[in-house]
């Protein structure tokens, strides 16, 4: 009897069914208990057979079709107990998942492939990939520790003996790894070396990144640590060889800092060419995290502009958007955006969830700079909702974590967050108040974040005028309203 008859007579009983006539005939089990009794019944002798002939008739009969087809041909030689031919295919399956933005089935394929390897396997560049594959997108959804530590064991391996551009790309990520774990090129031995290795490759290879990455990395660090203009500037200028050079979804995520660091600036007008980038190479990417890191920018300019509940209104959308997707490294801005607009909106309650939320991921993201922010915010909030001591150990965590990782930013908002719960407390205590208030306010003054700026005045103007000290509170309220006015600062009474 024929395979086709034999099939047939399958159908007829009522086991199998069609599922696809075109491009070839395909049947399924109409039950998965009945499939998983058949494939029982088997010897497992006969069972790994079975499957090294499905993966060796497959690419017999498809050779096109094979990267299309790796991750069903690397089943059936894991199955089969050939873990070197399925590390092969494993790897295929993983980069065309990337490509389909399949990002947590490509994680799977990598850890599976990862897994399939020899201690002795001779096939370097194949672990590379498999690595660098990995560390592009598992950090979003299990932190950049684990993507940094995959990443570095496989350089261990094959830094000497590797493919060139791989490496590179390797360093290139880490580099992005640490920078996104707040590491500053400045206190990170390990950062600077990532992007001085990957700057070396890349020169030698005549590669027009070369210079552009590390110059990007280091931007991004000076807009964290508060030197925002110098950083965005510089950052400004690494994208336009980058975005022409580097994956969409990287030229998107930059663009995204760019229109964070300029909106903090408050120069709104370049923040919104930025964001617009950023949405032109979300677009072009095809991918829903670059889309949502774009969203995550504009919740950013929204906020510092002053456009408060949509600002807020769109933080939190991103932030069930990131959940839904899987996406760590995006749920944590998104939250602590979102909680940033509660407060501004002195809903201390509402601002609970999200920065808790949003400080619970960041540990597990290794996100430090927004860990800080977090933890300096929530402790305005549990002070305002009756917590003084947990209240307190917020705040010096997050001046610790500030002072540590030269994050001035960090440093100046929970100082400006601390001052006003105090200037809020029962009794209120306005000298303690006005002394980080006024360290805030210089360290947003030297930082040039302007908005922050005004922000700080008007409420120094607040605590001065509840201490009776009227004629300072009104010089510190026509500043704060003179730069608001300048700035377009859409939060201050006409």
């Amino acid at each position: 009897m024929s395979a086709r008859a034999e099939l047939s007579t399958l159908e007829a009983s009522g086991l199998v069914q069609v599922a696809a006539l075109e491009p070839e005939l395909e049947y399924l089990f109409r039950h998965a208990l009945v499939q998983d009794a058949a494939y029982s019944s088997l010897l497992k002798q006969d069972r790994r057979t079975l499957h090294r002939l499905a993966a060796e008739t497959l690419i017999t009969l498809y050779p096109e079709r094979t990267h299309e087809l790796a991750g069903v041909i690397g089943m059936h030689y894991e199955r089969a107990g050939d873990l070197a031919a399925a590390a092969e295919y494993l790897v295929i399956a993983g980069e065309q998942a990337l490509e389909r933005f399949a990002r947590k089935e490509a994680v799977s394929f990598f850890d599976r492939a990862e897994a399939s390897f020899a201690p002795d396997d001779p096939r370097i560049d194949l672990r590379l990939r498999a690595a660098l594959g990995a560390g592009k997108v598992s950090w979003s959804y299990r932190g950049q520790d684990e993507g940094i530590a995959r990443l570095e064991r496989a350089l261990a391996l094959g830094e000497s003996t590797g493919d060139p551009k791989i490496v590179g790309d390797i360093y290139f990520a880490i580099a992005f790894l640490r920078r996104m774990r707040g590491e500053t090129v400045r206190s990170s031995p390990e950062l600077k070396r990532a992007v001085d290795r990957a700057a070396e490759i890349g020169a030698a290879r005549g590669d027009p990144n070369a210079q552009a990455i590390p110059k990007a990395f280091m931007a991004i660090g000076m807009m964290f640590s508060g030197e925002l203009r110098q950083g965005a500037a510089e950052l400004e200028e690494a994208l336009e060889v980058i975005a022409t050079e580097a994956d969409k979804v990287s030229g998107a995520i930059l663009a995204g800092l760019l229109t964070i660091g300029l909106s903090r600036l408050g120069d709104f007008t370049r923040a919104e060419a930025s964001l617009v980038r950023a949405r032109g190479f979300a677009a072009e990417s095809g991918d829903p995290i670059g889309v949502l890191d774009a969203d995550i920018a504009t919740s950013a300019l929204l906020v510092e502009r002053g456009d408060i509940a949509e600002g807020e209104a769109l933080a939190t959308s991103c932030a069930a958007r990131s959940e839904e997707l899987g996406a760590v490294a995006c749920a944590v801005p998104a939250n602590v955006i979102s909680g940033a607009a509660h407060l501004a909106r002195n809903d201390a309650a509402g601002a609970q969830a999200p920065l808790e939320r949003g400080e619970e991921l960041s540990r597990v993201a290794s996100m430090g700079s927004f860990q800080t922010l977090a933890e300096g915010m929530l402790g305005a909030v549990r002070a305002r909702l009756g917590d003084l001591v947990a209240a307190d150990v917020g705040w010096k965590a997050a001046l610790e974590r500030a002072i540590a990782t030269e994050d001035r930013y960090g440093e100046a908002t929970t100082l400006w967050q601390r001052a006003g719960a105090r200037a809020q407390a029962s009794p209120p205590d306005h000298e303690s108040a006005l002394a980080d208030i006024d360290r805030a306010a210089k360290l947003f003054e030297e930082m040039e974040a302007r908005p922050s700026f005004a922000r700080v005045l008007r409420d120094r103007a607040r605590v001065l005028r509840a201490a009776g000290r009227t004629d300072e509170a009104d010089g510190a309220e026509q500043r704060s309203k003179a730069i608001a006015t300048e700035l377009g600062l859409k939060d201050f009474a006409p």
